[in-house]
């Protein structure tokens, strides 16, 4: 008996001592899109974004289920490169995760013109291409 209880202790030992010598603590969940905004179009794109995205995830961070979010303009290294990158912060994978009908049940709730939903988001597509989009958890260094 006093053998299983020193293995129990070792194990539960060797666990503590091995989830402290991760390099990193997670973080919360970023969402980046990459986006092309047409030459000459970013002040109408984020004007855009403002009327629109924005009181949405205004919304969203009310609720609780966005930390934050950033818009960060870029120079172009070619003149077909993305310029723009959008970060929506998400305190976890939970919130992330979220079904799509609570998400659509705020933007309804904002937009309560579902036409005028519609064309901001035709205003958007036409000066910007979405190139994509990448959802990863910060790494948070312990030093």
């Amino acid at each position: 008996m006093r053998n299983i209880f020193l293995t129990i202790i070792i194990v539960m030992i060797s666990f503590t001592v091995q989830a402290e010598d991760k390099p990193y603590t997670l973080g919360t969940v970023w969402e980046v899109s990459y986006i092309q905004v047409n030459d000459g179009k970013l002040e109408d794109y984020l004007k855009n974004l403002n009327s629109g995205y924005y009181p949405i995830y205004e919304e969203f961070k009310k609720k609780g289920w966005i930390t934050s979010y950033k818009a960060i303009s870029f120079n172009r290294n070619n003149p077909g490169d993305w310029n723009l990158m959008l970060l929506t912060e998400y305190p976890n994978w939970a919130t992330f995760d979220r079904k799509e009908e609570e998400w659509e049940a705020v933007v309804d709730q904002v937009f309560k013109n579902k036409e005028a939903q519609e064309d901001s988001d035709e205003d958007r597509a036409n000066i910007r291409v979405l190139w994509g989009s990448k959802v990863g958890r910060e790494m948070i260094p312990t030093i």
